[in-house]
């Protein structure tokens, strides 16, 4: 059998909470009664009672002992069970323990389990926020555990990531609507939310070898690391990508203006054409150079909008002209005219650097600011690389990554103690961003996580 998969412990804790002494089941008032991470017997098997009290040690191993003897074993009946990786059983871990072990089969888990059985990763998102208690008053703390549930799973899936409305809604704020129990963030993700696809095949990585497939703009994007190597030969080409292995608006522009240059059909599709021209080394650069920042920032217009991540994304000379000032103010990011999350991303990064609220959104103080930042701001003291060590490293700048982890979806203690928990996490933040998975906070993850 497999051991225990720990980011479903680590999901188990953020969304369960531990209390030392007895207390009621929430939903009965009465029994069970209930002790530590959601205990209601005790290693004898004895049932707990109203005033009985534990240690957090206890709480801990009670946990450890109630999965391994409760909640693993039914588990193996899905029959990608032991091919599964860590990331992937632990999140099916967490909603096993929230909605019962022998979920699996069972009357009103058929759409999950159908999703399980056949391997369909693409739909594990659409699938299990269906089971969030809909119209209840528990729905936003349920969805919100389904969602993260969904992050952690593919971020051990090979070609599929959460998406882009699940990723906005683990990231950002909440909003209470007076006229709705859900909060208006949740609203907006319930709306975008991906659907059950009908006629799914199990799910499998994408071909790693560019030209096995056609690549081109898609719904949804094409992802996996056929994209990230044809970005890769554009940046060798002088065009500004990420190479994040998403093949978007940005990539196709990328495409198409490449294509024009080596005289091919500016179709924005990698084909066995565009391919073999991106395999040939550049002899000078096939983008002309950014032309010299003015000398003094650009007066502000009348027209000038407010800007901030829509769907469908907002495009234009405003978005351009606020990308520009970004990259002139130091923030890494491409001048697209597409307002898209990696532009939100640079915009809260400039606001936290120059002390303003990092909502994303683009008014009047931000352009102003903007109109200002023709250098780089001065490193903070907050920037050291934060890894795994003994002992362990503390302080408020742990603090602050564990509380971006889990603002991405990522569950963490915010307790400021770099442990094996917080390193799990920031590798699984890593591989969902697509960078390097080495557990090591260094600028680029730092910058990816908004710190």
């Amino acid at each position: 059998m497999v051991g225990i998969p720990m980011p479903g412990v680590d999901l188990i804790k953020i969304f369960e909470g531990s209390r030392l002494e007895a207390y009621p089941d929430p939903k009965t008032g009465g029994e069970p009664i209930t002790i530590g991470w959601g205990s209601t017997r005790d290693r004898q098997g004895r049932p707990f009672k109203l005033g009985d009290r534990i240690t957090q040690q206890e709480a801990d191993a009670l946990l450890m002992d109630q999965i391994i003897r409760s909640y693993l074993p039914p588990q193996s009946r899905i029959p990608a069970w032991d091919r599964m990786n860590d990331n992937q059983r632990g999140a099916i871990l967490s909603f096993a323990y929230n909605l019962g072990a022998h979920f699996y089969g069972a009357n009103g888990f058929e759409t999950l389990s159908r999703v399980l059985r056949n391997q369909e990763w693409n739909n594990i998102e659409a699938a299990l926020i269906l089971y969030r208690n809909p119209g209840s008053r528990v729905e936003e703390g349920l969805l919100r555990r389904r969602l993260s549930e969904a992050n952690v799973f593919l971020a051990g899936t090979p070609g599929v990531s959460l998406s882009a409305a699940g990723q906005r809604y683990l990231a950002g704020g909440r909003t209470a609507d007076p006229n709705s129990h859900l909060s208006r963030e949740a609203q907006a993700y319930l709306a975008n939310r991906p659907r059950i696809t009908s006629g799914a095949t199990p799910s499998s990585p994408l071909p790693a070898a560019p030209g096995s497939r056609l690549l081109r703009l898609a719904t949804p994007p094409l992802q996996g690391p056929d994209v990230q190597q044809v970005q890769t030969a554009l940046g060798r080409w002088g065009f500004n990508l990420v190479p994040d292995g998403v093949f978007g608006p940005a990539t196709q522009r990328a495409v198409e203006q490449f294509q024009r240059n080596q005289g091919l059909t500016a179709d924005g599709v990698v084909g066995s054409q565009t391919w073999a021209a991106l395999q040939r080394q550049p002899t000078a650069p096939s983008v002309p150079p950014p032309s010299p920042p003015p000398i003094a920032p650009p007066p502000s217009p009348p027209s000038r909008r407010t800007l901030r991540l829509t769907q469908p994304f907002t495009t234009g000379p405003n978005v351009r002209e606020l990308q520009q000032a970004l990259a002139r103010s130091g923030v890494a990011l491409a001048v697209d005219g597409v307002f898209g999350p990696g532009t939100e991303r640079a915009v809260r990064l400039f606001q936290s650097s120059r002390g303003l609220a990092p909502d994303g959104v683009v008014g009047p103080r931000t352009w102003a600011m903007l109109q200002g930042a023709a250098t780089p701001p001065p490193p903070t003291s907050g920037g050291r690389t934060l890894r795994l060590t003994h002992p362990f490293t503390t302080g408020p700048d742990v603090r602050a990554l564990q509380q971006a982890l889990t603002r991405s979806g990522f569950a963490v203690a915010a307790d400021g103690i770099f442990g094996p928990g917080t390193e799990r996490a920031v590798r699984q933040f890593q591989t969902s961003r697509r960078l390097v998975a080495d557990g090591i906070v260094g600028a680029q993850t730092r910058a990816r996580l908004g710190l």
